[in-house]
C-alpha cells in the first residue's frame, strides 16, 4: 500500500539488502587478500562518504544532510593482523581528513600534505584512548554541523529555515538552561572555520619552496594557491592579516 509505514518497510528492505551485498564484497576482497599472502601486509579501511537516513526522524534518503549522526557518523573501521588492536572500539572523535595523515604515520613512505586539516591517530589503532579532537566538524554548502561530547549544534541561513527547528528531535538551541553550551559550541565552530581554512594568497607571505609548492610571481604559495594557517602566524609583512 501508498503509506508512509509501508513506504518505511520497503526503504529498511532495500537498505539491509545493500548492507548485505557491501558485506558480501568486502569478505570477498579480505578473502583475495587472504589467499595471496598480502592480508599481514595489507592496511584494510572500511569507511563511507556519509549516512543514510533509512526513515530516522521519518526520512527516507541522505537530504537534508548533516543534522544528525545518521548523516554525520560513518563507518570507520581499520584492520591490520599484528599492528592494530583487535576488536577495540575507540570513542574518539575524528574526521574523514585525519585517514591520509593517519596512513603518513603508519606508513614511512608517504609525504605529508602541507595543506591538510587531517590529524594522527594511529594510537587509537593501537588501543590507546587519547583524543584526537575536541570538536568534529561536517560542512554542506548550506550548513555547518559541530560535535562536541553527546552534543551536537547545526547551523543553517535563516532563509532555509523560517520556523525554528533543524530536524533534531528535542532542540536545545533555544532552551534557556542550553544557552551557554550552544555559545560554547558557537565558539568552538568559529574557531575551527578560522584555524582550518586554507586561505588563498600571493601578497607578503613566502613559505619554503618543496614538492607541493609553486612560484608565483615573487611568491611560493601551495599548489592548489593556499597556504597553511602556521605559514601567516610567522609572517613577516602583517598587511595580509
Amino acid at each position: 500500500p501508498r503509506t508512509f509505514q509501508a513506504g518505511r518497510l520497503r526503504k529498511l528492505h532495500g537498505y539491509l539488502v545493500a548492507v548485505s551485498q557491501v558485506d558480501h564484497a568486502v569478505g570477498q576482497m579480505v578473502g583475495f587478500l587472504e589467499r595471496g599472502g598480502l592480508r599481514q601486509n595489507t592496511i584494510v579501511i572500511y569507511t563511507s562518504d556519509h549516512g543514510d537516513y533509512a526513515a530516522e526522524h521519518d526520512i527516507m534518503e541522505k537530504a537534508p544532510g548533516i543534522c544528525a549522526d545518521a548523516i554525520t557518523r560513518i563507518p570507520m573501521i581499520w584492520s591490520w593482523p599484528d599492528h592494530f588492536q583487535s576488536d577495540h572500539t575507540s570513542p574518539q572523535l575524528v574526521e574523514s581528513v585525519d585517514v591520509s595523515n593517519t596512513l603518513r604515520r603508519l606508513t614511512a613512505d608517504i609525504t605529508p600534505l602541507e595543506t591538510s586539516d587531517g590529524k594522527d591517530s594511529p594510537h587509537l589503532l593501537q588501543g590507546q584512548e587519547l583524543a584526537v579532537r575536541d570538536i568534529a566538524v561536517t560542512e554542506f554548502a548550506w550548513s555547518k554541523s559541530v560535535r562536541k561530547g553527546q552534543y551536537r549544534l547545526v547551523t543553517y541561513p535563516a532563509i532555509m529555515f523560517p520556523e525554528v527547528d533543524p530536524w533534531e528531535m528535542n532542540n536545545l538551541y533555544f532552551d534557556p538552561n542550553s544557552a551557554d553550551l550552544a555559545r560554547e559550541m558557537e565558539r568552538d565552530l568559529l574557531e575551527w572555520l578560522i584555524t582550518t581554512t586554507r586561505p588563498a594568497t600571493t601578497n607578503g607571505v613566502e613559505i619554503p619552496s618543496g614538492r607541493e609548492t609553486l612560484k608565483r610571481n615573487r611568491y611560493t604559495t601551495n599548489l592548489d594557491g593556499k597556504i597553511h594557517p602556521d605559514w601567516l602566524r610567522d609572517a613577516q609583512t602583517k598587511n595580509y592579516l
